[in-house]
């Protein structure tokens, strides 16, 4: 007989697993293969539990007040992506999130059958199989950290993150690790009285872990939360908790200590040379992030403002960003200023979901705190189990008005709920109880079973062909699509897109976007330009579709602006004029916001119009003086009006803001400007650019050893001028005299 229970357990474990699934073959490579195994896995369970309902339980269910105050939030927000600016968008979301209602009602599910399927003891063994799936995946994130993991720690900025590709991500799922632990410590010392076990050594790795991320919004939670746990025992009246009771003391005495004195040594190499105690040290409402994120949060406010009942939608915080977006942030962040969320939970379920989101919300964690309560009042056994998911879901609230939730939070925060809805414990609720036995058999009823379970399958077959598998098929197509453009096959890239865009999914806009962006790094290197030029005309077209219904997507629109001057570089002498228009609509849609200026600016020097760009440009100067690309534009319209003199700073200024070129010619036009000031160092920067751009150019490298030959560093000047006779066999007696007047230091004969 099958054991449909037993089933539904070994799912739910490997719904665990799912943070591990890495894809690099797919657009957002650390998100949509998760979401996808994950929706996979909790629809199965879906037509599982149903019918085990149906059919197989002999029990009612009973739902909680947590679980009802869930699917309440889960039917608000539904509501709201109804009423909402875009309820596409905010129903699936993109590949980048992969959330929306749809990815949030999954986690739902997957709360709803772990509370209502499983006992205590039984979700206790899943949380301690979560423990252990968290060491292994910790294991193998330290391995990736160095080095020696399967995916390259570059792509996290060299930061631990593991699998989550962000390391606030892995904070996050560190933190529910981390007070799962504690809570068997606790249990095995109730039953003990051990004081130190290997609970209490996963616990301290954990922590550990947490804090080498250097996640300062994750740290002010565990603090938080390690608090509330220490006070709740310290001050509670219990004999039997007096060794506790001395370990917590002595831990914050210890972690007083340890925090005064890396805050008094916070300026000096020990701390400057660790990464986790310096970011640490660098908690201030006035350092950048801080104080962006207090902006968005107060941008999020205004959203709500305008729609105060059921906010923008789910997903689409973005509009209502562009709308009250504040421009000083840009003082603080000049190239990471826009937020597609507000990195403040609350505040941006307030502002999507407007009152009624934000209630429904706040009751979710009410409820999970008032059944903890009730729990340990009946009980004083309950009292630390009950205190220590307090102290957890106090916490994770806490770094949440930091950042957002993502995957692997979801999941830790929706198995942690379904565990603290068995603190819960209503009568149940039999058939007998009830009166429903009969002599004769209720045909209707096996009927009524019959057709629910069918109708379940149904409805998760559809949403398995269309809203997981085909999302997961056009991630995957994306990603061809962008490699046959890098690889100079643009007639394959179109046929890429052409059957993305004739597929039924919601990720379109990720693919016009991604197809922008690749096309605007390597357009200039593909050779067959006619097929080219067919490719961002599909691509146009495309974005024009959805534009008409979604006039507020700022980034299609700055991407579509993109594209059009591409197909203007192509020969289409037309799209100069719709690229200015689109760009017009950009700056009307986001007038604080550098980038359209920018781009406007670029294309205003192709007409000539040198007054206009300056005229665009100081706006944003006047803002960020350090943003490259402004400056670096500025400079050019200046040069274009014979100011030469006036035009270099902005000059230095984009170079040494690292502003990114894309063809080498201009990088040699720019060095010609910048050899009479003798800024060696600029010099190198722009010539290491153009290497990168082509690789095989010998007299590149050449121009990079004079270079560095002109800054005394033998070094590098041997190494670019051997590097350049193996490029240019011809150059060999060239480079050899070279090198006799590096290693002789006759520096002043070397040519600029």
């Amino acid at each position: 007989m099958v054991n449909f229970k037993q089933i539904l357990f070994y799912l739910a474990i490997a719904c665990l697993f799912t943070p591990f699934l890495v894809n690099t073959n797919t657009y957002f490579p650390y998100i949509i293969t998760k979401a996808t195994v994950f929706r996979v896995l909790v629809e199965i369970m879906f037509v599982l539990w149903v019918y085990w309902l149906m059919v197989k339980n002999k029990e009612k269910v009973h739902l909680s007040p947590l679980i009802k105050a869930t699917l309440i939030y889960g039917l608000v927000i539904f509501v709201s992506a109804l009423v909402g600016v875009n309820f596409y968008w905010s129903f699936f979301s993109g590949n980048e999130r992969m959330e929306g209602v749809f990815g949030i009602w999954h986690f739902i599910l997957f709360f709803v059958i772990l509370a209502t399927t499983f006992s205590f003891e039984e979700l206790k063994n899943l949380i301690k199989t979560q423990i252990y799936i968290g060491l292994f995946y910790s294991f193998i994130a330290l391995l990736i950290y160095f080095n020696l993991g399967p995916l390259n720690p570059q792509a996290t900025g060299n930061r631990l993150a593991g699998f989550t590709g962000n390391p606030s991500y892995y904070a996050t799922y560190l933190l529910f690790n981390a007070f799962f632990a504690l809570y068997f410590y606790f249990e095995e010392f109730r039953f003990q009285k051990k004081l130190f076990t290997s609970w209490l050594l996963i616990f301290g790795v954990f922590s550990i872990l947490m804090f080498l991320t250097g996640c300062r919004g994750v740290m002010i939670g565990y603090s938080i939360s390690l608090l509330i746990v220490g006070l709740g025992i310290i001050f509670k009246k219990d004999k039997e908790l007096i060794a506790l009771k001395k370990l917590f003391i002595s831990v914050f005495v210890l972690g007083l200590i340890f925090l005064i004195a890396v805050f008094s040594l916070k300026n000096t190499k020990l701390v400057k040379g660790n990464f986790a105690l310096e970011r640490l040290t660098a908690i201030s409402f006035k350092d950048p992030t801080a104080v962006s994120r207090i902006y968005s949060a107060k941008t999020a406010f205004k959203g709500f403002l305008e729609k105060p009942l059921f906010g923008w939608g789910p997903e689409n915080y973005q509009p209502a960003y562009i709308k009250y977006f504040n421009p000083i942030v840009i003082k603080y962040l000049p190239t990471d200023f826009f937020f597609d969320r507000a990195h403040n939970k609350p505040m941006e379920v307030l502002a999507t979901t407007g009152i009624f989101g934000f209630i429904s919300y706040l009751s979710i964690f009410f409820f999970a705190f008032f059944i903890l309560y009730q729990r340990q009042k009946k009980d004083e056994n309950w009292f630390i189990p009950s205190l220590i998911f307090s102290g957890l879901i106090f916490g994770y609230f806490v770094q949440n008005v930091f950042i957002f939730d993502f995957h692997e939070s979801y999941l830790m925060f929706f198995l942690t709920l379904a565990f603290i809805n068995c603190f819960y414990l209503p009568k149940i609720i039999t058939k007998n109880d009830l009166n429903q036995e009969s002599r004769f058999s209720d045909y209707s009823k096996d009927l009524f079973k019959f057709f629910v379970t069918i109708l379940a399958m149904c409805l998760v077959s559809y949403s398995l062909v269309f809203w997981v598998f085909q999302p997961y098929k056009v991630s995957l197509l994306i990603i061809q699509g962008l490699k046959d453009i890098r690889l100079n096959k643009p007639d394959e890239s179109l046929k890429v897109f052409k059957r993305i865009i004739q597929s039924p999914s919601f990720l379109k806009e990720d693919a016009i976007i991604g197809y922008s962006r690749i096309i605007d790094s390597y357009g200039r290197e593909v050779k067959d330009k006619e097929k080219l030029l067919q490719l961002v005309d599909e691509v146009i077209k495309e974005a024009n579709n959805i534009l008409k219904i979604h006039k507020e997507r700022y980034l299609l629109l700055t991407s579509k602006a993109s594209l059009e001057e591409m197909a203007f570089t192509l020969g289409d002498k037309t799209k100069l004029s719709e690229a200015e228009e689109s760009l017009k609509k950009a700056i009307a849609l986001a007038p604080s916001f550098p980038q359209p200026r920018i781009l406007y600016s670029r294309l205003l020097l192709i007409n000539g119009k040198t007054d206009e760009v300056i005229s665009q440009l100081e706006k944003i100067i006047e803002l960020n003086p350090d943003i490259p690309e402004a400056n670096y534009f500025y400079y050019r319209a200046l040069k274009a009006k014979n100011e030469k003199e006036k035009s270099l700073p902005y000059l230095i200024k984009a170079i040494e803001g690292n502003v990114r070129l894309l063809d080498k010619n201009t990088i040699f036009e720019l060095v010609k400007d910048l050899v009479g000031l003798k800024r060696y160092d600029l010099i190198e920067k722009l010539y290491l650019q153009a290497l990168n751009l082509d690789p095989q150019d010998p007299q590149i490298c050449v121009s990079l050893a004079a270079t560095y030959g002109k800054m005394h560093n033998k070094e590098k000047a041997i190494y670019y001028a051997q590097k350049a006779a193996e490029l240019s066999p011809n150059l060999k007696q060239a480079v050899q005299n070279f090198i006799e007047l590096i290693q002789t230091g006759q520096w002043d004969k070397i040519p600029d």
